[in-house]
């Protein structure tokens, strides 16, 4: 555990030197909070936890709140003896579900949309996580590290872009955690998982999506029925969570169950350019690209993919550990800020995917098309 965290912390020390890679557009932009506890296996010391025991000693005065700690401070966190058995965890919300939202029920980070009042994006993160999970983000009990790669949201297969979606790292500093207040009408529920549970290959799985509205938008609408027939769901990369603990809202039934905890889609995105990071260095290997199951489609996609895919994968494998952990150690003018590596994976990817899909189709159509004419020409001959 301490040669785990022991990484974490170099992670975490190296963000706070990390340049952003800023994306002017689209205009709308949205921010989420990584907020990681180290939750120490024994009991607090004094038998309560240290909630109001003063605020973190930091060796900065962070005169601006927006702005990534001193990389010390996050030393000073990690030599306290309760971080010695402690278990990294980080902070996930199952939204709630509501007609027309995009991500109606999904595993997300705590975040959302940046407004008008908003100084910044590091602003936004801290807001939205207030508001949703009642955590204060700006308290003297949380680090802000600095970001992870910010990346664009696309929908309808890479063609139509949505916002720029900010992440920013947090460190909790204490032993104990106040409680969650959730917002009723955005979180169904909240939770922690630890890092190590989400490294361990065993939790992979492929998420089952509709994505016939992705087909068929706008006036192809009402397409959609046939697609979903033709093609069925589409399989998403996904870890399957089990937390030990779930907070509730306040508005759940007692006999309401929170269902299957899926991280799939943005948000396993965003964290891929954090755990990959981490030992054993290898979770986005266990990456795949988005699949329908029928086996013409996957040979088809294959061979119009070959190439795309191979260029992809010598970029991946450029990208090395020391290229980001070990920045603090490089002259400014060195420091590259990174692109998020599974958008750097899927940039191109979607094109492929619609040539497949439509070229199936097609094929299907005219196989089907010559099975009748065949039938019939048989049946005139008898």
């Amino acid at each position: 555990m301490e040669e785990h965290n022991l990484y974490l912390k170099r992670f975490l020390q190296d963000l706070t030197y990390r340049p952003i890679n800023n994306i002017p557009g689209p205009k709308k932009r949205a921010s989420v909070a990584v907020v990681v506890r180290l939750r120490p296996q024994s009991e607090p010391r004094d038998g309560k936890g240290n909630i109001d025991g003063g605020s973190f000693h930091r060796r900065s005065a962070r005169k601006d709140p927006y702005q990534p700690c001193d990389p010390g401070d996050i030393e000073d966190v990690f030599e306290e003896p309760w971080t010695k058995d402690a278990i990294a965890e980080i902070l996930f919300i199952k939204r709630a579900s509501r007609v027309g939202d995009r991500w109606t029920g999904h595993v997300a980070l705590p975040g959302g949309g940046r407004d008008r009042t908003d100084e910044c994006d590091e602003a936004a993160a801290i807001r939205e996580c207030r508001e949703e999970v009642g955590l204060d983000l700006m308290s003297g009990d949380v680090l802000l590290c600095g970001p992870l790669p910010q990346r664009v949201i696309i929908t309808n297969w890479g063609q139509k872009p949505l916002m720029i979606l900010c992440p920013y790292v947090f460190l909790w500093t204490r032993e104990e955690m106040p409680s969650l207040d959730l917002q009723a009408s955005e979180v169904a529920a909240a939770f922690w998982i630890p890092v190590q549970f989400l490294l361990d290959g065993k939790h992979q799985t492929c998420h089952p999506v509709d994505v016939s509205d992705r087909m068929a938008a706008g006036k192809l609408a009402l397409l959609r029925p046939f697609f979903k027939v033709m093609l069925g769901p589409m399989y998403f990369s996904a870890i399957h969570l089990k937390p030990e603990e779930v907070s509730h809202s306040s508005t759940r039934d007692g006999d309401e169950t929170i269902g299957e905890l899926m991280l799939w889609g943005i948000t396993y995105a965003v964290l891929a350019d954090m755990l990959d990071l981490l030992p054993p260095f290898s979770f986005v290997k266990a990456f795949q690209y988005p699949f329908f199951k029928s086996w013409d489609y996957q040979a088809l996609v294959w061979i119009l993919s070959a190439d795309y895919r191979r260029r992809r994968k010598e970029d991946v494998d450029g990208y090395k550990f020391s290229q980001v952990i070990g920045m603090r150690a490089q002259k400014q003018s060195d420091r590259n800020a990174k692109p998020s590596i599974i958008d750097l994976i899927m940039k191109g990817y979607y094109p492929f995917v619609r040539q497949a899909v439509y070229g199936v189709i097609l094929l299907r159509i005219m196989i089907v098309a010559g099975l009748v004419v065949l039938s019939l020409w048989v049946q005139g001959r008898l």
